[in-house]
C-alpha cells in the first residue's frame, strides 16, 4: 500500500510510517491491513508515525482510535509521533492529545515501550 509502510521490531512491537492524506478514500483499507496485522503477528505496541502526513480527516481518527481501542483491549497501547504542526492543530481542536499519547519523535515514543 502507497499509504503506509510497517517495520516490525521485536517484542509484539512495530512501528507504521503513515504517508500522505489519512481521508475516506485510504482510511478503510489502512484500519483493515493494520487489524489484520494486530491479529496475525499478535502485535500489543504500535507507533504510528506521521511524519509524512499531510492531512487527516475525521475518517483517518476513526482509524487510529479503533486501533487504540483494539491494542488496549489487548493490554497493549498505541503511540503517536512525529505530528507535522497543521495536523497537530487538528489533534489539539478535537480534543484528542488527551485520549493518545504523542510524542515528538520516533525516538521518543519507542523509549516508553515496555523491553
Amino acid at each position: 500500500m502507497d499509504n503506509f509502510e510497517v517495520r516490525k521490531l521485536d517484542g509484539h512491537k512495530a512501528i507504521v510510517y503513515l504517508k500522505g492524506r489519512l481521508d475516506v478514500a485510504v482510511a478503510g483499507e489502512i484500519e483493515e491491513h493494520l487489524m489484520e496485522l494486530i491479529e496475525e503477528e499478535k502485535l500489543r505496541y504500535l507507533i504510528l508515525n506521521m511524519e509524512s502526513v499531510e492531512y487527516m480527516s475525521s475518517s483517518g481518527f476513526r482509524v487510529a482510535i479503533a486501533l487504540l481501542r483494539r491494542l488496549k483491549d489487548e493490554g497493549g497501547s498505541l503511540k503517536i509521533s512525529n505530528l507535522r504542526p497543521a495536523v497537530k492543530r487538528i489533534f489539539d481542536v478535537i480534543e484528542l492529545t488527551t485520549l493518545f499519547e504523542t510524542f515528538d519523535s520516533e525516538d521518543s515514543a519507542l523509549a516508553t515501550l515496555p523491553d
